[in-house]
């Protein structure tokens, strides 16, 4: 008999063995990925916050520029921080409101510029997402830089349709109206424009690619609208990592391949993946 126990002891041994080894990678393969998504999103984190220039009190477009826009890049940026750096949220909340006032620009109630386009992301209800914007500039030499913004215009963009990004503010817009077909017609017109490797809507060129930051706008709506998966979800999630650079920013594009044109990682298009809390693939 106790041959027969001996072995069957080391049976049981070599099972609970390979067991524990099987739950240690699969605990470490589930940590790698979390340490992986945290990592990604610290460094996108600190990339906004190494944009940012106290003595503006903004950040800037992109590293290397002197170039600072309201709306969209510190909007946005003032709003995602507000988690990871409450004093530089702050402090740029209350330069973009300060600028508003003095160049005149069309603010929320709370003194928010707005540009009838992103701050529909965080939450504003405008009634001109269709109408076209323009970029103006504020200052030529604000404090040694430039001070850019956009804005809405008269100008009613008949087709607004054929614009990936535009196609995600109206379902947004019609789903705070509560208008839950209109945002889900909006919402499929957008899903139709992936190509299998991104977007390519009246904006998308062979010689520029595909812009990130669409990726980001899908993926945030998808989630406002409580869509779930997705057929695509997981080529979109390793193209949008696949796009962030070493210094923590995000490409603003990209081509199918994997390669990326001459572009620059910006604040803008950082803004909006943080904003879309897109998962790790």
């Amino acid at each position: 008999m106790k041959p027969y126990f001996l072995v069957i002891s080391l049976l049981i041994g070599i099972l609970l063995g390979a067991t524990g080894c099987y739950a240690y990678f699969l605990l470490r393969g589930k940590t790698r990925s979390y340490l992986n998504q945290t990592l990604g999103r610290e460094k996108a984190y600190n990339y906004l916050i190494n944009s940012y220039n106290s003595t503006l009190g903004l950040c800037y477009e992109y590293p290397g520029s002197n170039r600072y826009w309201i709306t969209n890049d510190n909007v946005l940026a003032s709003y995602v921080l507000q988690e990871w750096n409450r004093e530089i949220a702050d402090n740029i909340t209350e330069t973009i409101k300060r600028i508003a006032r003095e160049y005149g620009l069309l603010t929320s109630k709370i003194g928010i510029p707005l540009n009838c386009r992103a701050e529909i992301l965080l939450g504003y209800n405008v009634n001109y997402f269709f109408n076209n914007s323009e970029p103006i500039t504020l200052n030529r030499s604000y404090y040694g830089s430039v001070l850019n913004t956009d804005r809405a215009t008269n100008e009613i963009l008949t087709d607004f349709e054929n614009y990936t990004d535009l196609l995600c503010y109206a379902s947004l817009v019609e789903w705070r109206r509560e208008n839950y077909s209109g945002a889900d017609y909006y919402y499929e017109e957008f899903k139709a424009k992936w190509k299998g490797n991104g977007f390519e809507d009246a904006a998308y060129n062979d010689e520029t690619g595909y812009e990130t930051y669409k990726l980001g706008l899908f993926y945030f709506l998808n989630k406002m609208l409580c869509k779930g998966s997705f057929e695509f979800e997981q080529e979109l999630i390793q193209k949008v990592w696949h796009c962030q650079d070493n210094n923590g920013g995000f490409k603003t594009h990209y081509f199918a391949n994997g390669s990326f044109p001459n572009c620059y990682t910006n604040t803008e298009t950082t803004s909006i993946i943080l904003l879309s809390d897109i998962p790790t693939h």
